[in-house]
């Protein structure tokens, strides 16, 4: 693997080659969720967590991570040194701050068969995402005063709770599962959106939360994780199991104008933030260090 003008290995993917490589490597890790809350994953795993993570966190020479809520898992599982750990947050694409055309507009609208106003949450379904505290929280707002959910994501693993939750809160004729959608649509379905809902049990950045910042798209998530250092001031945050202020800070966004601009106009400058190109340029600067 070692060629004249290879310096580094980086593995982008919580995982470096097992075989030695005679090469310094870095290593991202996007999160160890998995660790603390196997019962969120599906089973079979073992290999990965057990010697694949550890012997990629252990030999490399950087480990980058997207938030210092990682980083803290790095250090606090693996008992690895902080000056190894370096915190590289991701960006958001351009795309989803360019106002979307009329006429893409209509597509979107026609292919989902979008109603006027929706909510939006964006993730697979799977336990991790917390999908049935955002249905409680739907149920608690009167029929007369709700709008639906719009879930742009496959069914993953574990989805059991979420499927008989729709059930037994009546919401079927609020719910609308429409599997994934292309990149080239997203930002139009953020952008048509109400708010988008985002209170996932634990995430190691959050990038639906800058999506919807970028797109201008008020947003409604949970203190888990990294969440709080993505959105900052930007998002009204609760507690990620509780339905009762998630409908609360749902009811206020749809029904308070004032403060549904405050929060879009916060996203956007939180967004603003974040970059690809900052991204990149700490990647060589990382890059440097190691090779050099």
């Amino acid at each position: 693997m070692r060629g004249d003008r290879m310096q580094l290995l980086h593995g982008p993917a919580n995982a470096l080659p097992l075989l030695p490589f005679g090469l310094p490597a870095v290593v991202t890790i996007h999160d160890l969720a998995i660790y603390d809350h196997p019962e969120w994953f599906p089973p079979g795993q073992w290999f990965a967590t057990r010697v694949v993570v550890p012997r990629s966190i252990h030999s490399a020479r950087v480990i980058i991570c997207p938030s210092a809520a990682t980083r803290s898992s790095v250090i606090r599982l693996f008992g690895v040194a902080p000056a190894r750990c370096r915190v590289i947050p991701h960006g958001v694409e351009t795309e989803f701050a360019l106002p979307v055309s009329p006429a893409v507009r209509d597509a979107v609208k026609a292919r989902y068969g979008l109603p006027a106003r929706y909510l939006l949450q964006v993730g697979t379904v799977q336990p991790r995402k917390n999908y049935v505290t955002t249905l409680r929280a739907l149920a608690r707002i009167p029929a007369g005063r709700r709008i639906p959910l719009l879930v742009v994501g496959g069914f993953g693993w574990k989805y059991d709770p979420v499927v008989e939750t729709v059930r037994q809160l009546d919401l079927t004729g609020w719910v609308r599962f429409v599997g994934y959608a292309q990149l080239a649509e997203l930002p139009a379905l953020y952008q048509m959106a109400e708010a988008v809902i985002f209170p996932s049990l634990d995430e190691g950045f959050g990038l639906p939360v800058l999506e919807a910042f970028a797109a201008g798209t008020p947003v409604i998530a949970s203190t888990a994780g990294a969440i709080p250092e993505v959105a900052g001031d930007a998002a009204l945050l609760g507690a990620p199991e509780d339905d009762e202020t998630l409908a609360e800070n749902l009811r206020h966004v749809l029904e308070d104008p004032e403060l549904r601009e405050r929060q879009i106009a916060a996203g956007r400058a939180r967004a603003e933030l974040f970059s690809w190109s900052a991204s990149a340029a700490a990647h060589r600067e990382v890059y440097a260090s190691v090779a050099g």
